[in-house]
């Protein structure tokens, strides 16, 4: 109770001199040692020294500031001296310096740097020209024209890692790469169609000069024609066909034409089929099979048969926009003809899909294609004993640059980012999308939205902010720096 006592003796104390014990509190914080905020804090010199580079050359360092929040340094700094000098307050920093082309860092190209109240040792990185040599691959085998790949991946030691897994392509007969000294393994893909008649795979050395060609044989099968033969329909409809292979060099192939023949070219083999269904008309044979190719050409007749005898015109659909070759599609349903229903999807890579109609009243749907928005998508028709066409425009959503740079890891590490649409519902061009690598930086191309990311984990390293959003807005937002850190 005296203690009581005591204390409120005190607080009467305070009232009297007119000062409130808030007031009080206030007075005392500002008596005391002051605490600076960050936008004052003392800054120190942290100076970054290259050589090995040639006089005039532009080499850059980037640091981060390694703790909570988000109102620490992120920073690239470009030189074309050869020293970089950066002023940080207290506290610790990743620390890159950044790849200059023709050139590998010896030396702490990444690391943390420590600032305590002085500046500390300079951080030295030596540059050392990167010396590569040919290496060719040859094949023999495949039809001239015919795409092919290799991959070589080296022994994944030493500072040009990351220069080491490297994959190219190529429609002639080699494919060159140039390669700095190291053990390597390489593979290569296989090509639809044909089979290796040699390894796919083995090994090679670089030691100060070119090994000797590396030969990879391919056999490729003679083909054969496989004719899907028509009749019945109105000259101008489209029709399709879809067939897979049982067995072997794996074959997925579809086929739309406006003619009477849908042609495939297949090897040896079985196959399974089937017929698309074609609006208002039926076939008078199994819409599905298996066709046997052995050695000659095939033909498999198609017969169409057109229901209630009704005449037959042409509805098409004409689309301008799309790059050459990309698939598209349309969705018809009769919504009255003479008492019947039904509906159909055809889809083509040509610039026109057409369906052969009784008179009636139809809605067709123009679906979506990824990438362009669409003028025109959809509509209701009536056929009155003539042809009807419309005209459809696609335009492509332009895209923005988004850059994920990151700090950190080993040179050489595989790291992912996952990017998606904020709000995927009524997006012009949902985006789900995610991209590995193991280059420091990794690049999205997206339109404007708003987007969600998530960095993926690393096994061994945590990463400060693994999550959060940017706004795409016309142009390409700021670069998304990415700092991890060894668990």
């Amino acid at each position: 109770m005296s203690r009581v006592r005591a204390v409120l003796g005190a607080a009467s104390v305070l009232i009297v001199l007119g000062l409130s014990l808030s007031a009080v509190a206030g007075f005392g914080a500002a008596i005391g040692p002051a605490t600076p905020s960050p936008s004052s804090a003392p800054s120190y010199n942290v100076t970054f020294s290259e050589s090995g580079l040639p006089a005039g050359s532009s080499w850059s360092v980037h640091v981060a500031f390694i703790g909570c929040g988000c109102s620490g340094v992120h920073e690239t700094v470009s030189s074309t001296n050869a020293s970089i000098v950066i002023a940080l307050p207290n506290g610790s920093y990743h620390f890159h310096v950044l790849p200059v082309a023709g050139y590998v860092v010896v030396g702490p190209a990444r690391g943390t740097v420590a600032v305590a109240g002085a500046s500390p040792a300079p951080v030295a990185a030596t540059f050392v020209p990167i010396v590569t040599y040919p290496v060719e691959f040859t094949e023999r085998g495949l039809p001239a024209g015919t795409s092919w790949s290799v991959r070589v991946h080296g022994n994944g030691v030493g500072p040009i890692e990351a220069l080491e897994d490297v994959s190219n392509r190529s429609t002639g007969s080699a494919i060159n790469f140039s390669l700095p000294n190291a053990t390597y393994h390489y593979t290569v893909a296989p090509v639809n169609g044909s089979f290796f008649s040699g390894p796919a795979h083995g090994s090679f050395i670089v030691a100060g000069a070119s090994p000797a060609p590396i030969a990879v044989g391919f056999t490729t099968p003679p083909k054969y024609t496989v004719a899907f033969v028509e009749t019945g329909l109105l000259a101008g409809a489209s029709w399709s066909v879809a067939l897979h292979n049982r067995g072997g060099t794996s074959v997925h192939e579809s086929s739309t034409s406006t003619g009477s023949e849908n042609v495939f070219y297949l090897p040896n083999g079985s196959y399974v089929f089937r017929i698309g269904s074609v609006l208002d008309y039926t076939l008078a044979t199994a819409a599905s099979g298996t066709l046997t190719v052995a050695g000659a050409n095939v033909s498999v007749a198609v017969p169409f048969e057109a229901v209630g005898g009704f005449a037959r015109y042409l509805f098409y659909v004409n689309e301008t926009g799309l790059a050459p070759g990309t698939s598209w599609s349309v969705h018809l349903a009769i919504v009255h003809s003479f008492g019947r229903g039904g509906h159909t999807t055809e889809s083509s890579t040509g610039s026109s899909i057409s369906f052969a109609l009784a008179n009636g009243t139809y809605r067709y749907d123009v679906l979506p294609v990824r990438g362009y928005t669409l003028d025109g998508a959809r509509g209701t028709i009536r056929v009155v004993g003539g042809p009807v066409g419309v005209a459809v425009t696609f335009s492509p959503i332009p895209t923005y640059a988004v850059t994920f740079n990151e700090t950190g890891l080993p040179n050489g590490t595989n790291w992912s980012v996952l990017v998606h649409t904020q709000a995927a519902a009524g997006s012009a061009f949902p985006v789900r999308v995610t991209e590995l690598g193991n280059t420091t930086e990794l690049t999205f191309w997206v339109p404007n939205e708003t987007f969600c990311y998530r960095i993926l984990p690393v096994h061994g390293w945590r990463v400060d902010a693994a999550t959060g959003s940017f706004v795409v807005a016309g142009a390409s937002p700021a670069t998304v720096y990415v700092v991890f850190t060894a668990k």
